[in-house]
């Protein structure tokens, strides 16, 4: 098996960084499709020493151990999910089997690790993932992922939460596991060799004003998403759109709820709704049939989101709203691999991703040169920031471009005369209150200069 030129050199960083006598958690970004689990398997066969992977499922297991198999290694896997316990030289292992034999690891002597989609691993020293490489006293760490963020609460200054994306690497109240990116390989390059297959967008009308953002910020309330659906008959429009493309072979559908996914697979022909908590047989005969083509539909909820591996997909449909990026990111990337026997991928939106986020294919990484030279920041479809800012100021935010909040500093001070907030600077006050302000208060003269100050912050999205 031959690497492929632009995965040459984070398979030589990588070997680099296990070779290192000391070394810092660190990250590698590959986009998806960009062949992770050869990349892996390559690392692995190169440093020829011992080595554990972890992954955080089965199906990512069987896919990054076969891929090392394919390159003429021997390795051993420990998943009670794949019904096989044995650690090796090479060991393809998922965290929850492991997390309580750390000492094993130890004895063996494995102080080197690998961890596909390290994103998906929480970074609080107590949870699974740190507890096992704390008591295995693993000495080399390197992460792989396509979506290398977190997120972020904080409080603003007048005490209310707000939820950001960052990068993993970048410090905050939970820590930074990660400290440093060792390579990033960027989308552009993938679609300029011919490493994706093409994207088509089709783009609907939706009303995002019945979405709630949850206390944090982070995404919307479940409860917001699924009436949105209903309300605007979500699955009656992808049951349409379905019936009116009949050349596309291969479709996989996101919806918000069990609920919508079942309903969905009993209206639709050739159709199959997975979701959690199904049972494992009837889950694993599902995708093996539409992997096989013997299924032309799957209706699912999250679970077939990040990592799954169907080259001969050409059509996404999303009827989830949704605030995270990296789900929308990754669920676009399930489209993305190329097959001899497939033209480019359809992904059809009707729920305000596209307008929200961009194109996949125009996210980019930028390391911030100038002010923190470790930082990274992610950029998208027209320049815009998409991290490292409030989620609901996405948009607002331009590469190059002053921020709203630079924007809203070339006006000095104004101070609020009147109300609960009497003495405050007019940008400081809660946007709720200004709004509240706008339709309630009467201007005159007297405080004329506050409405437009406050219709000045809102035209420029503070």
């Amino acid at each position: 098996m031959k690497l492929r030129e632009n995965q040459v050199e984070p398979v030589k960083k990588g070997v680099e960084f296990f070779q290192q006598k000391k070394s810092v958690p660190s990250i590698i970004v590959a986009p998806t499709a960009f062949g992770k689990s050869i990349v892996i398997a390559d690392i692995a066969h190169q440093l020829g020493e011992k080595l554990l992977v972890i992954q955080p499922s089965k199906e990512l297991l069987e896919q990054n151990y076969n891929k090392f198999i394919n390159l003429g290694g021997k390795a051993s896997i420990y998943s009670a999910a794949m019904g096989e316990k044995e650690i090796g030289e090479v060991t393809y292992a998922t965290i929850g089997s492991i997390v309580n034999i750390a000492h094993k690891f130890h004895t063996l002597g494995i102080r080197k690790v690998i961890i596909d989609e390290c994103d998906r691993f929480p970074r609080e020293p107590g949870g699974m993932m740190r507890r096992f490489l704390t008591a295995a006293k693993i000495t080399h760490v390197l992460g792989l992922t396509a979506t290398p963020l977190k997120l972020q609460t904080n409080l603003n200054d007048v005490g209310r939460s707000y939820s950001k994306l960052v990068m993993l690497t970048s410090k905050s109240k939970k820590g930074n596991y990660f400290k440093e990116v060792i390579h990033v390989a960027q989308i552009e390059d993938m679609v300029q060799n011919g490493y994706w297959s093409p994207l088509v967008y089709e783009a609907y009308d939706f009303e995002t004003g019945g979405l709630v953002y949850n206390s944090s910020y982070a995404d919307y309330t479940d409860d917001s998403i699924q009436r949105a659906y209903k309300q605007q008959d979500i699955g009656g429009k992808i049951m349409k759109k379905i019936a009116d493309m009949p050349n596309r072979k291969s479709i996989l559908v996101a919806v918000p709820s069990v609920d919508a996914a079942i309903e969905l697979s009993t209206k639709l022909p050739s159709c199959e709704a997975v979701y959690s908590g199904m049972a494992d047989s009837d889950r694993e005969r599902i995708i093996d049939d539409f992997k096989n083509l013997r299924l032309r539909i799957v209706v699912q909820v999250t679970i077939l989101s990040v990592g799954f591996d169907h080259p001969e997909l050409d059509c996404i449909i999303t009827g989830r709203p949704t605030a995270s990026l990296s789900w929308w990111y990754q669920f676009v990337g399930r489209v993305t691999r190329i097959h001899p026997n497939k033209k480019d991928g359809l992904v059809i939106d009707f729920v305000g991703s596209v307008p929200r986020f961009g194109k996949v294919e125009e996210l980019y990484f930028k390391k911030d040169e100038e002010h923190f030279p470790f930082d990274w920041k992610l950029y998208g479809e027209g320049k815009k920031q998409l991290t490292g800012i409030p989620l609901d100021e996405i948009g607002l935010h331009i590469e190059g471009k002053p921020s709203p909040q630079d924007m809203a500093n070339v006006v000095g001070p104004i101070l609020m005369t009147f109300g609960k907030y009497k003495g405050r600077d007019i940008k400081s006050i809660p946007v709720w209150y200004r709004k509240w302000m706008l339709e309630n208060i009467k201007w005159n003269g007297y405080n004329r200069h506050i409405e437009k100050e406050i219709l000045r912050l809102k035209d420029i999205g503070i």
